[in-house]
Protein backbone atom coordinates (compact mmCIF):
# COMPACT_ATOMS: atom_id res chain seq x y z
CA UNK A 1 0.00 0.00 0.00
CA UNK A 2 1.02 3.26 -1.06
CA UNK A 3 0.36 6.24 1.05
CA UNK A 4 0.31 9.82 -0.24
CA UNK A 5 -0.67 13.09 1.42
CA UNK A 6 -1.87 16.04 -0.87
CA UNK A 7 -2.04 19.46 0.36
CA UNK A 8 -3.84 22.39 -1.61
CA UNK A 9 -1.55 25.66 -1.81
CA UNK A 10 -3.26 28.62 0.55
CA UNK A 11 -6.88 28.85 1.38
CA UNK A 12 -9.98 31.57 0.14
CA UNK A 13 -9.47 33.73 -2.45
CA UNK A 14 -5.73 34.04 -1.91
CA UNK A 15 -2.91 34.87 -4.60
CA UNK A 16 -4.69 36.89 -7.52
CA UNK A 17 -3.21 37.08 -10.67
CA UNK A 18 -2.50 40.39 -12.10
CA UNK A 19 -2.76 38.48 -15.96
CA UNK A 20 -6.06 37.60 -14.89
CA UNK A 21 -8.53 39.09 -12.02
CA UNK A 22 -10.62 35.75 -12.04
CA UNK A 23 -7.54 33.35 -10.89
CA UNK A 24 -6.35 32.74 -7.47
CA UNK A 25 -4.05 30.39 -7.05
CA UNK A 26 -5.52 29.43 -3.62
CA UNK A 27 -8.99 28.38 -5.86
CA UNK A 28 -7.16 26.48 -8.72
CA UNK A 29 -4.74 24.37 -7.07
CA UNK A 30 -7.82 23.69 -4.21
CA UNK A 31 -9.45 22.06 -7.57
CA UNK A 32 -6.20 20.48 -8.95
CA UNK A 33 -5.25 18.74 -5.80
CA UNK A 34 -9.10 17.55 -5.65
CA UNK A 35 -8.71 16.06 -9.30
CA UNK A 36 -5.33 14.44 -8.20
CA UNK A 37 -6.72 12.55 -5.87
CA UNK A 38 -9.31 11.39 -7.55
CA UNK A 39 -7.01 10.45 -10.23
CA UNK A 40 -4.67 8.20 -7.84
CA UNK A 41 -7.47 6.53 -6.26
CA UNK A 42 -8.38 4.93 -9.37
CA UNK A 43 -4.97 3.05 -8.59
CA UNK A 44 -4.80 -0.03 -6.56
CA UNK A 45 -2.89 -0.36 -3.53
CA UNK A 46 -3.09 3.45 -3.28
CA UNK A 47 -4.07 5.37 0.22
CA UNK A 48 -4.93 9.44 -0.30
CA UNK A 49 -5.63 11.75 2.20
CA UNK A 50 -5.75 15.48 1.74
CA UNK A 51 -4.51 17.86 4.48
CA UNK A 52 -7.74 19.96 4.67
CA UNK A 53 -11.40 19.41 4.02
CA UNK A 54 -12.57 22.84 3.31
CA UNK A 55 -11.15 24.98 0.37
CA UNK A 56 -12.19 28.36 3.09
CA UNK A 57 -10.16 26.78 6.11
CA UNK A 58 -6.57 27.51 6.81
CA UNK A 59 -4.40 25.38 8.35
CA UNK A 60 -0.79 26.50 9.75
CA UNK A 61 1.96 25.82 7.14
CA UNK A 62 3.90 23.16 9.43
CA UNK A 63 0.97 21.46 10.85
CA UNK A 64 0.05 20.99 7.34
CA UNK A 65 3.09 19.35 6.54
CA UNK A 66 2.85 17.18 9.81
CA UNK A 67 -0.56 15.11 8.42
CA UNK A 68 2.17 13.18 6.44
CA UNK A 69 3.50 11.23 9.09
CA UNK A 70 3.30 7.56 7.97
CA UNK A 71 3.32 8.58 5.02
CA UNK A 72 5.36 7.91 1.84
CA UNK A 73 4.79 10.85 -0.24
CA UNK A 74 3.62 14.31 0.65
CA UNK A 75 2.90 16.90 -2.52
CA UNK A 76 1.96 20.61 -1.73
CA UNK A 77 0.40 22.12 -5.00
CA UNK A 78 1.11 25.75 -6.00
CA UNK A 79 1.75 28.46 -8.55
CA UNK A 80 4.38 30.54 -8.81
CA UNK A 81 4.70 34.51 -9.43
CA UNK A 82 7.48 36.75 -10.32
CA UNK A 83 6.58 40.27 -8.21
CA UNK A 84 3.54 41.41 -8.23
CA UNK A 85 3.01 42.13 -12.00
CA UNK A 86 2.75 41.01 -15.42
CA UNK A 87 5.52 38.35 -16.71
CA UNK A 88 5.62 37.63 -20.30
CA UNK A 89 8.78 35.84 -20.12
CA UNK A 90 8.78 33.49 -17.21
CA UNK A 91 7.35 30.29 -17.74
CA UNK A 92 9.14 27.25 -15.97
CA UNK A 93 7.90 24.56 -13.78
CA UNK A 94 9.99 23.80 -10.23
CA UNK A 95 9.80 21.56 -7.97
CA UNK A 96 11.31 21.99 -4.09
CA UNK A 97 12.36 18.58 -2.75
CA UNK A 98 14.10 17.76 0.71
CA UNK A 99 17.54 19.46 0.51
CA UNK A 100 19.00 16.09 2.95
CA UNK A 101 17.96 13.76 0.28
CA UNK A 102 19.16 13.46 -3.40
CA UNK A 103 16.97 10.12 -4.11
CA UNK A 104 13.93 12.39 -3.94
CA UNK A 105 15.10 14.47 -7.05
CA UNK A 106 14.27 11.18 -9.38
CA UNK A 107 10.57 11.70 -8.42
CA UNK A 108 11.10 15.91 -8.87
CA UNK A 109 12.30 16.11 -11.57
CA UNK A 110 9.98 13.33 -13.66
CA UNK A 111 7.02 15.91 -12.00
CA UNK A 112 8.55 19.20 -13.24
CA UNK A 113 8.86 17.77 -16.84
CA UNK A 114 5.38 16.38 -16.85
CA UNK A 115 4.08 19.40 -15.68
CA UNK A 116 6.44 21.07 -18.42
CA UNK A 117 5.08 18.88 -21.22
CA UNK A 118 1.65 19.08 -20.36
CA UNK A 119 1.42 22.86 -20.13
CA UNK A 120 3.62 23.85 -22.82
CA UNK A 121 5.71 26.17 -21.05
CA UNK A 122 8.90 26.82 -22.87
CA UNK A 123 11.78 26.95 -20.17
CA UNK A 124 13.50 24.38 -18.74
CA UNK A 125 11.64 22.35 -15.83
CA UNK A 126 13.75 22.03 -12.98
CA UNK A 127 14.18 20.77 -8.67
CA UNK A 128 15.43 23.14 -6.64
CA UNK A 129 15.93 23.09 -2.62
CA UNK A 130 15.72 25.78 -0.27
CA UNK A 131 17.30 25.74 3.59
CA UNK A 132 16.68 28.06 6.56
CA UNK A 133 19.16 30.77 7.00
CA UNK A 134 21.22 29.00 9.59
CA UNK A 135 20.82 25.99 7.06
CA UNK A 136 19.55 23.63 9.41
CA UNK A 137 16.18 22.98 8.57
CA UNK A 138 13.89 23.26 5.27
CA UNK A 139 12.65 26.82 4.95
CA UNK A 140 9.13 26.44 3.74
CA UNK A 141 6.81 24.71 6.56
CA UNK A 142 4.94 22.25 4.92
CA UNK A 143 7.98 20.68 4.25
CA UNK A 144 9.54 21.29 7.22
CA UNK A 145 6.25 19.34 9.26
CA UNK A 146 6.86 16.69 6.17
CA UNK A 147 10.41 16.19 6.93
CA UNK A 148 9.69 15.99 10.71
CA UNK A 149 7.58 13.24 10.94
CA UNK A 150 9.39 11.21 9.10
CA UNK A 151 8.01 11.31 5.26
CA UNK A 152 10.66 10.24 2.83
CA UNK A 153 9.43 11.95 0.05
CA UNK A 154 7.51 16.02 0.26
CA UNK A 155 7.66 18.52 -2.08
CA UNK A 156 6.16 21.79 -3.25
CA UNK A 157 5.58 22.04 -7.08
CA UNK A 158 5.43 25.20 -8.44
CA UNK A 159 2.82 24.55 -12.08
CA UNK A 160 4.40 27.33 -13.80
CA UNK A 161 3.55 30.95 -12.94
CA UNK A 162 0.49 32.89 -12.49
CA UNK A 163 1.99 35.87 -13.39
CA UNK A 164 2.24 34.79 -16.97
CA UNK A 165 -0.18 35.47 -19.01
CA UNK A 166 -0.37 32.35 -21.28
CA UNK A 167 0.27 29.77 -18.22
CA UNK A 168 -2.57 31.99 -16.46
CA UNK A 169 -5.54 31.46 -18.54
CA UNK A 170 -4.17 27.51 -19.20
CA UNK A 171 -4.88 27.21 -15.42
CA UNK A 172 -7.87 28.73 -15.14
CA UNK A 173 -9.46 26.08 -17.51
CA UNK A 174 -10.95 23.18 -15.34
CA UNK A 175 -10.56 20.54 -18.49
CA UNK A 176 -6.74 21.40 -18.19
CA UNK A 177 -6.35 21.10 -14.61
CA UNK A 178 -8.20 17.88 -15.33
CA UNK A 179 -5.66 17.11 -17.48
CA UNK A 180 -2.81 18.14 -15.16
CA UNK A 181 -3.90 15.98 -12.29
CA UNK A 182 -3.73 12.85 -15.06
CA UNK A 183 -0.77 13.68 -15.81
CA UNK A 184 1.17 14.32 -12.37
CA UNK A 185 -0.72 10.65 -10.78
CA UNK A 186 0.66 8.89 -13.82
CA UNK A 187 4.21 10.09 -13.10
CA UNK A 188 3.63 9.58 -9.70
CA UNK A 189 1.82 5.82 -10.77
CA UNK A 190 4.98 4.88 -12.61
CA UNK A 191 7.57 6.24 -9.82
CA UNK A 192 5.76 3.85 -7.32
CA UNK A 193 4.82 1.08 -10.04
CA UNK A 194 0.75 1.31 -9.21
CA UNK A 195 -1.05 -0.02 -11.49
CA UNK A 196 -5.12 -0.21 -12.49
CA UNK A 197 -7.50 -2.67 -11.94
CA UNK A 198 -8.54 -4.94 -14.33
CA UNK A 199 -11.84 -3.91 -15.50
CA UNK A 200 -14.22 -6.72 -15.98
CA UNK A 201 -16.25 -7.55 -19.31
CA UNK A 202 -19.63 -6.12 -18.65
CA UNK A 203 -21.44 -8.58 -20.68
CA UNK A 204 -20.80 -12.73 -20.36
CA UNK A 205 -18.61 -14.44 -22.54
CA UNK A 206 -20.08 -17.62 -24.15
CA UNK A 207 -19.14 -19.76 -27.12
CA UNK A 208 -21.26 -17.45 -29.63
CA UNK A 209 -19.73 -14.51 -28.39
CA UNK A 210 -17.33 -12.75 -31.55
CA UNK A 211 -14.14 -13.47 -31.16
Amino acid sequence: MIKICLDAGHYGKYNQSPCNKAYYESEAMWKLTEYLKAELLEYKDCHVITTRKEQEKDLALYSRGKKAKGYDLFISNHSNAVGSGINNTVDYVVVYRGYKNDKSDELGLNLAKTISRTMGTKQTPRTNTRKSEKGDWEYYGVLRGADDVGCPLFYIVENSFHTNPKSTEWLLQDANLKKLAKAQAETIAEYFKLIKPSKMPTKAITPDSPK
